[in-house]
C-alpha cells in the first residue's frame, strides 16, 4: 500500500497532490522563494524542452524558456502549487514500447548481428518507507541514494564514468532528489534525459522508463560506432521511480559485454537499512499548537480548491497530516505567503469531511 486511507483523506495518495509537498520542503531547504525557486524548476526542465524537440516520438516536442515554464498564467496554471501545468507529468497519452531481451548464445543463434547487442552491467532496486507520512524528511531519497550506489557498483563505475543519463522525471522534485542522490548538479553537462522526459516527451505512468531504456539501446548502438576510434566504450544510466517517492530502480548499460560472471545482489540484502531508518512519529489524531514541515495547495482548472498541510505539533515534534479551511483568504495567503515552518493550530477532525484542520496563527 502506497498510501493509508487517512492519507488518502487528506488528498495524499495522488501524485499531483504529493510531489508538490516534496518541492516545498525542497524549496526550504535550498533557502528559495516561491518566485526565485519557480525559475530554478524552469531551469531544470528548458533542456528536457530541447530534447523532446528534436525527439520525433515526443508528443510535446515544443522548446520553451525557463521562464516561459515558469511563468504562471492561464494556459500553464498550478495545479499543485508550487508546480505549474508544464511542471507535472503528462500521463494522458498513447504511446508504447518494448524492450527484447535474450542471451548471448540466443542471440547468436537467431542470427543477431552483435554490433547491435547491448548489455545490463549493473542493476538495483530499493523502496522507500512506502506512507508518505512515514518518510525519514520529504526533501531526499534514502532508497534511491542505496540503489543507484548499488546499481554503480556492480558495473564497477562511478558516476564519472556515465556517459548518457535518464532520470525519472515525472516533477522536478523527482530529478531533483535523484541529482542529490547521484552527487550531480542538475545542470550537469551531460543533461538529465535522453527523450525529453514526462512533461514534454509523455508520461505513460512508471512504463516510461522502458521508452527511455529503449532510447538508450539505439544510443548506445550509435556510440558503439565511435567507440573503435575514441578508444572509450559509453556507459548509460536510467533511472525509474513508481509511486510517489516510493519505489526506485537503477540499471546501467553499455556495448560492451559484461566481464566475468554476472550477478545481481538481492534487494533484500540492503533494504533493511532502509527500512530500519527512524521515522518521525505520527499521529492521526493531533491537537495542539503546531508548525508547518511542508504543504501545497491543490487547484482545479487554475482555481484553489484545497490546502494540505504536514506539520509537527510544537510539544513533543510528532507528524501529522491536515488539511486547511478551503475559504478563498487562506488558500491566497497560502499562495502568496511563505508558510514553511508558518506556526499555527490543528485540530482533530474539524475541516471537511472530518479531516484534521490547521489553522494559521
Amino acid at each position: 500500500t502506497l498510501a493509508s486511507a487517512h492519507e488518502f483523506a487528506h488528498g495524499i495518495g495522488v501524485p499531483v497532490n504529493t510531489y508538490p509537498l516534496f518541492e516545498n520542503a525542497i524549496r526550504g531547504r535550498l533557502e528559495n522563494s516561491v518566485e526565485q525557486h519557480l525559475l530554478a524548476m524552469g531551469e531544470l526542465f528548458a533542456p528536457f524542452t530541447e530534447v523532446a524537440a528534436a525527439n520525433p516520438f515526443a508528443l510535446y516536442g515544443t522548446r520553451r524558456s525557463a521562464q516561459e515554464l515558469a511563468r504562471v498564467s492561464a494556459e500553464n496554471r498550478f495545479i499543485g502549487f508550487p508546480y505549474p501545468k508544464w511542471m507535472n507529468a503528462m500521463d494522458g497519452v498513447d504511446q508504447g514500447a518494448a524492450v527484447v531481451m535474450t542471451s548471448v548464445g540466443r542471440a547468436r543463434e537467431l542470427g543477431i548481428d552483435p554490433a547491435r547487442w547491448v548489455f545490463l552491467h549493473g542493476c538495483a532496486e530499493a523502496s522507500e518507507k512506502l506512507l508518505v507520512t512515514e518518510r525519514v524528511n520529504y526533501y531526499s531519497s534514502p532508497a534511491m541514494q542505496i540503489n543507484t550506489a548499488r546499481a554503480l557498483a556492480m558495473a564497477g563505475k562511478e558516476m564519472s564514468d556515465i556517459d548518457l543519463i535518464d532520470i525519472y522525471s515525472c516533477f522536478p522534485s523527482a530529478v531533483e532528489v535523484a541529482c542529490a542522490a547521484l552527487g550531480i548538479q542538475t545542470d550537469d553537462s551531460r543533461g538529465l534525459t535522453l527523450t525529453g522526459g514526462l512533461p514534454f516527451f509523455g508520461g505513460p505512468g512508471n512504463n516510461y522508463s522502458m521508452h527511455a531504456i529503449a532510447t538508450l539501446v539505439s544510443l548506445l548502438r550509435d556510440r558503439r560506432k565511435n567507440d573503435s576510434t575514441t578508444g572509450r566504450v559509453a556507459f548509460g544510466m536510467i533511472t525509474a521511480n513508481g509511486g510517489y517517492l516510493s519505489k526506485h530502480a537503477t540499471g546501467i548499460y553499455s556495448s560492451t559485454p559484461v566481464e566475468g560472471e554476472w550477478r545481481c545482489e538481492n534487494p533484500a540484502s540492503y533494504q533493511g537499512e532502509i527500512d530500519a531508518m527512524l521515522s518521525p512519529r505520527f499521529t492521526e489524531t493531533p491537537e495542539g499548537d503546531a508548525k508547518v514541515e511542508t504543504y501545497t495547495v491543490i487547484h482545479e482548472r487554475g482555481v484553489p480548491v484545497r490546502g494540505i498541510v504536514i506539520g509537527r505539533l510544537i510539544e513533543d515534534n510528532v507528524r501529522f497530516i491536515a488539511n486547511t479551511a478551503n475559504d478563498t483568504e487562506t488558500l491566497s495567503r497560502m499562495l502568496a505567503e511563505e508558510m514553511l515552518e508558518r506556526a499555527g493550530r490543528v485540530t482533530t477532525g474539524a475541516a471537511a469531511e472530518g479531516a484534521n484542520l490547521f489553522q494559521f496563527s
